[in-house]
């Protein structure tokens, strides 16, 4: 098993994937799809195969890491650490994806590997984004494994966010700590309550151990959360194929589903959705995941309070308009209309602010009510907030958000008495000061590559409204923003190859965060 361990973390990913295909081919057999199910079963084989035959190959480079990993550790370690923090995050999105499309390419009629290519990079960074027109003539299995590659991908980048991206300060890191970047290494409890000793132990071992040390820490919980969701959608009437697609898509927050509504469970399925949701509001709501030694009570957690000011703010605002609309149709007093109206602008809103992209089967009929068109600057707006900080969500984070929004409120209150003192206690003045500065950093970087991708987009023929709609869509890893944000609902299906090929390498540059890259990049040429 310690050999195992020690693995080239890639292979041990390729190995878990090639075995992840055995499960849609059993669903295909039970339903009597063959071809589909010999597709994933002889794909599975075949790379599961070819990952042990790398194993092997690797297994003396292995012992030999492990027999000199205190000599490592006197002569580089975290140097060789960066860059394989680097290499296998690029690695992951670069290797999987091809690996994931060959059963799709063999199991789907007239389905391209470019486009079943795309659809796996969509599916392993959350995004979402579907090239089938009609869900429905692609077989359950097909759907399961789309759902099944999300729910790895969110896995995935809970881990390392844990793992990787946390004793390096990056990745919305740099606000949970008002302190440099090596003292927030200090700072930071990875794994939870665990001992100060074991903490340190943690955060100065190698990049391969930490994953799996925060493996074990995060995914049974991921797993438990996924199947008390996957139990309770059964209860509201789904099928059960169906309400697993909805549980590994709702907790990893990529929005893919059979069908373009979250089932036939209708308002109480919603409900369990909702709930689910909120693992991708704050880190604090699965165990395992990051904590600061000065964690504020729940009550009082910024990322919290933030996205229900929003959720609320955007719900009042379309009722109020939603109830004027309704008022012009004498349909002013009609509770029940105003009620299913409430709930389908909360819960999409809700859904489009954690990226995960779900509408309410009452988005529709709230529009048809009151005759509103679709709000799609509102819902990009959710989108690009985005989720909690060490969670599946993608967007510019709430955290971030929120240092702007102090530093904002503190400018304004300057210019009102320019003579006045701050104060709010050391956490607040962090989030004015250098907090804001790395947020804004951040969004000025998040706007450039937005800017740069539309550009290649416009170059390719897309209209301005069309390519903002695609980049925001892909670089915030909500994929299913294209088709409730425009007046016409749009299609990834209608897309160029060219013009999916940048989609989804901004898909992968939303999810690991191009500052990401940036950080890793500098840190290995300062070690150099």
């Amino acid at each position: 098993m310690n050999w195992l361990m020690r693995l080239p973390l890639l292979i041990a990913l390729i190995g878990v994937v090639s075995a992840a295909m055995y499960l849609p081919a059993t669903v295909a057999l039970i339903q009597r799809d063959h071809e589909v199910a010999r597709a994933f079963f002889y794909s599975g084989t075949l790379f599961l195969t070819l990952a042990l035959l790398l194993a092997v190959a690797t297994a003396r480079h292995a012992q030999d890491d492990g027999a000199s990993a205190s000599a490592r550790a006197l002569w580089g370690a975290r140097q060789r650490g960066t860059m394989h923090i680097f290499g296998t995050l690029v690695g992951v999105y670069v290797v999987l994806p091809p690996l994931m499309a060959v059963p799709m390419v063999e199991g789907v009629a007239d389905l391209s590997f470019a486009r079943a290519w795309f659809e796996m990079v969509s599916s392993l960074t959350t995004t979402g984004a579907t090239v089938f027109d009609s869900p429905r003539r692609v077989t359950d299995a097909i759907h399961l494994w789309r759902a099944l590659a999300g729910w790895m991908g969110g896995g995935f980048i809970l881990v390392a966010a844990v793992a990787y991206l946390a004793p390096l300060n990056l990745g919305g890191f740099e606000l949970l700590s008002g302190r440099s970047s090596q003292e927030a290494e200090r700072s930071l409890a990875s794994l939870g309550d665990v001992p100060r000793q074991e903490r340190r132990d943690f955060e100065r071992a190698d990049p391969l151990a930490r994953f799996w040390a925060s493996a074990a820490a995060i995914l049974p919980a991921y797993a438990g959360i996924t199947l008390v969701l996957w139990l309770a959608l059964t209860l509201t009437g789904n099928r059960p194929l169906m309400s697993l697609s909805q549980a590994m898509s709702t907790i990893s927050t990529s929005g893919i589903l059979p069908a373009g509504f979250p089932g036939a469970g209708g308002l109480w399925a919603e409900a369990v959705i909702a709930v689910g949701l909120m693992f991708a509001l704050t880190r604090r709501s699965l165990p395992g995941m990051i904590r600061t030694a000065s964690l504020p009570p729940l009550r009082e957690d910024p990322e919290l309070r933030l996205a229900g000011l929003l959720v609320a703010t955007v719900t009042l605002t379309l009722l109020v308009r939603h109830w004027l609309g309704a008022a012009q149709v004498a349909e002013g007093e009609n509770l029940p209309a105003a009620g299913r109206a409430l709930w389908g602008a909360a819960f999409t809103a809700l859904s489009f602010l954690t990226t995960t992209g779900f509408v309410s089967q009452d988005w529709v009929a709230a529009r048809a009510w009151s005759g509103l068109t679709t709000p799609g600057l509102i819902l990009m707006g959710l989108a690009m907030a985005g989720g909690g900080v060490a969670t599946a969500a993608g967007g510019l984070k709430l955290l971030r958000v929120y240092a702007l929004f102090i530093q904002g409120r503190r400018e304004l209150e300057k210019m009102v008495s320019p003579s006045s003192v701050g104060g709010d206690g050391p956490r607040l003045r962090y989030f004015r000061t250098r907090g804001a500065f790395a947020a804004w950093l951040f969004l000025m970087v998040f706007i450039l590559t937005q800017s740069v991708v539309m550009g290649l987009l416009l170059l390719l023929g897309l209209s301005f409204d069309t390519a903002l709609i695609y980049t925001i869509a892909a670089l915030t890893t909500a994929g299913p923003l294209v088709g409730v944000a425009g007046d016409v609902p749009l299609s990834w299906a209608d897309l160029t190859d060219g013009m999916r090929a940048i989609l989804a390498v901004t898909m992968v540059l939303g999810r690991l965060e191009l500052l990401l890259f940036l950080g890793l990049l500098v840190s290995s040429t300062r070690k150099d």
